[in-house]
């Protein structure tokens, strides 16, 4: 019981991690900053940019299996090829099946609509990492 008027504690901020939460997700790479997006959908280029900890989880319960990449009619000429699309899960640091099973897709948009790597990973449990070793 304090005293009235007195200011409470604040709750401290827990980090959230990937642990736990849904079991796969997309992530975009912004254009701009090359940092990573935790996004609702492909396509989708505004959501929640990973905190340490979900970077950390990401590292190690990260599978990513799916990446496509979104470029504008105009720019269709400076499209990374098939094989440097593929490899960017691998810059981020994130565990890809060999790439000839990974999911790929390219498409060409509209002018005004979101562009950049999208990449849908599967969030691994414990348990299954736990089975793999």
């Amino acid at each position: 019981m304090g005293r009235s008027g007195a200011e409470s504690q604040p709750e401290p901020v827990v980090e959230q991690g990937l642990a736990g939460g849904p079991s796969s997700i997309w992530l975009h790479v912004q254009p701009p900053t090359q940092r990573l997006l935790l996004v609702s959908d492909l396509g989708v280029a505004t959501g929640q940019e990973l905190t340490a900890k979900m970077t950390a989880d990401l590292h190690r319960l990260g599978w990513c299996e799916e990446i496509a990449y979104h470029a504008g009619y105009d720019q269709y000429w400076k499209m990374p090829s098939q094989e440097a699309i593929l490899r960017t899960p691998s810059l981020y640091e994130i565990p890809t099946p060999l790439l000839n099973r990974m999911k790929l897709e390219t498409r060409l948009v509209k002018q005004g609509e979101p562009r950049g790597f999208w990449m849908h990973v599967r969030v691994r449990s414990e348990d299954e990492l736990s089975e793999q070793h």
